[in-house]
């Protein structure tokens, strides 16, 4: 018999289970539930669809940061930094996916290819939003200073910010089991770090208009390029036509 008391046509509770969001709403739950995509990833569904979604969105925020930068230049290096900054991104992580498959089944997380591909780009993605983020306060160094060795600093600190919270949001998904295990995943982002300076010196310059084309040919370690940019700061400028006394 049934109770008399409980209307029939209501169903029964159902259990409570993990949300997953839909990956149109993946690019808020980077920062907003970052153990939702960790499910997400783990559960292998959608993963082509979200992994592009994350990657699209990380070239389009890469692009406004160059953007901000390249004014430092003028309209036209910015307008070349609209294409280079994402440029960088898209080759360093292209470079590293094999890394990442790697270090995180040696690690102790066996992702498989599509969970590999959606990793990668939601760590490019997250960096992004970061850097997006922190775009407005690149613009404004870049437009009211000269000084070329600060504003390489400044953009170098605000990469590595961003990178911090990317590192910390791989941390959270230690909710899923499979992401546990993140130490190979982080040991990964220091070869991305590597892989992105490098591929910073190959597309140079970042921060004035080159001579030919849009990058210089000439081969150099990032860290010989760094120290090249201290020695010319270091160097007396030459007087320009406005510092030039009239006859």
């Amino acid at each position: 018999m049934t109770d008399p008391q409980t209307p029939a046509s209501l169903p029964p509770p159902m259990p409570a289970a993990a949300v997953t969001p839909e990956p149109d709403n993946m690019i808020s739950a980077l920062l907003k539930a970052p153990q939702s995509v960790s499910t997400a990833l783990a559960g292998g569904k959608d993963l082509v669809r979200t992994g592009t979604l994350f990657l699209f969105c990380a070239l389009a925020f890469h692009a406004v940061f160059g953007f901000a930068v390249g004014l430092f230049g003028g309209l036209p290096v910015a307008t070349m930094d609209l294409v280079k900054v994402p440029l960088i991104a898209l080759c360093a992580l292209l470079l590293c996916f094999p890394s990442l498959y790697v270090f995180a089944c040696v690690g102790g997380a066996p992702l498989t290819f599509s969970q590999t591909y959606a990793l990668g780009c939601a760590c490019a993605a997250m960096v992004g939003l970061l850097l997006v983020g922190l775009a407005p306060v690149a613009w404004l160094f870049a437009v009211s200073t000269h000084n070329t060795l600060f504003v390489v600093l400044l953009t170098s600190i605000l990469w590595v910010v961003a990178l911090g919270f990317a590192g910390r949001f791989v941390g959270k998904l230690g909710a899923e089991p499979l992401f546990q295990r993140s130490g190979g995943i982080k040991v990964w982002f220091m070869i991305l770090i590597l892989v992105t300076l490098q591929m910073t010196t190959c597309l140079r310059p970042l921060l004035a208009k080159p001579e030919q084309g849009w990058w210089t040919g000439e081969k150099k370690f990032f860290l010989a390029h760094l120290a090249t940019i201290f020695m010319d700061d270091d160097k007396p400028h030459a007087p320009t036509h406005t510092d030039t006394p009239k006859n």
